[in-house]
């Protein structure tokens, strides 16, 4: 019985509705695939470095390139600090994405928290992100990037994870996160974006561990949101 607790769970943030209602104004499909090299240091100190190529419509076009580097250090009690830095190529694909592409860098910290239980394991991230993103303006009928804009933006990541192949080391893996916008000071000042993953994690070595899985995306905006049906596959490469 206790096994069935944590598996309805994934059900439950896999179903349930996000936080935006239900405007699905405009739909695409995608394929995100992420590459990450781990290095330690030493028990505790490790790097980590993210290469995330997105591509959308099928695989016709780009969506995004995201360069995500960090140093990380692990804490007392399942613990994890990171400080880390985004650099994002945003690419221009359908009439309600932007009109040309542009550009975002981020710093960032972070606080993961891991809890282990008998039959499952729930996990926490915190990332608080400080935006450098360029906007994009009409001059003289001309769409050009105009300024960099300074904002701030809260994620935070609900993950359970359940072995189910012990001896194969496969686990089903689930998660939700929220985006909040930040104004320039600490009050939030809307919900971003709502993400919702469930899939399988197969650890085929002590260096290589692979999840793959669906991951359904809603981005609000003013007047509509854009919902985004995206299949991911991440490989994480531990030197």
């Amino acid at each position: 019985m206790n096994k069935i607790y944590p598996l309805i769970l994934i059900l439950v943030l896999f179903a349930s509705k996000t936080l935006f209602g239900q405007n699905e104004d405009y739909m695409h499909s995608s394929s995100w695939n992420t590459l990450t090299v781990k290095a330690h240091f030493n028990e505790k100190l490790f790097i980590k470095n993210e290469f995330n190529f997105r591509r959308t419509n099928f695989l016709q076009d780009w969506e995004q390139i995201v360069l995500r580097p960090s140093v990380q250090y692990k804490l007392e009690n399942g613990l994890t600090a990171a400080i880390g830095y985004s650099h994002i190529q945003n690419y221009s694909y359908s009439n309600f994405s932007s009109p040309i592409d542009f550009k975002e860098n981020n710093l960032w910290q972070q606080f993961f928290i891991k809890q282990t239980f008998k039959h499952f394991d729930i996990s926490h991230r915190i990332r608080f992100e400080e935006r450098f993103k360029e906007n994009v303006g009409l001059v003289d009928d001309n769409t050009i990037i105009t300024d960099t804009e300074y904002s701030g933006r809260l994620r935070y990541r609900f993950i359970v994870t359940v072995p189910i192949l012990k001896k194969r080391h496969i686990s089903a893996i689930a998660y939700d996160e929220v985006f909040l916008d930040f104004e320039k000071g600490l009050q939030p000042k809307s919900l971003n974006q709502n993400w919702i993953f469930i899939g399988l994690r197969f650890r085929e070595s002590d260096h290589i561990t692979i999840t793959s899985g669906y991951h359904h995306i809603n981005i609000s905006r003013d007047d509509f949101s854009i919902i985004n049906h995206v299949w991911e596959t991440s490989l994480i490469y531990t030197l």
